[in-house]
């Protein structure tokens, strides 16, 4: 991961195409910050629902849980690929 001083862009320093600007390049940031924002992709949860084991209350809220979960990962991976 790249460190990126408070003062990265700063009069031009770090932008010049090359790397000739010094370290770290632009290109070195935007890569870190692209692998990083991969990573943060949701996904769905891939569990059964509740079972048995639970009572009916914890069945009901961890089901409910677990769909909220999987529509919010499913609206954050819909508005994020891309067309």
């Amino acid at each position: 991961m790249a460190a990126i001083t408070p003062r990265f862009g700063s009069g031009g320093a770090n932008v010049s195409p090359g790397g000739s600007a010094g370290q770290p390049s632009l290109a070195e940031v935007l890569r870190d910050v692209a692998d990083d924002l991969t990573a943060l992709k949701p996904t769905a949860i891939a569990s059964a629902d509740a079972s048995a084991a639970y009572g009916a209350p914890e069945q009901a809220l961890l089901n409910e849980l677990k769909a909220k979960v999987n529509a919010l990962a499913a609206a954050v991976l819909k508005t994020t690929k891309a067309p």
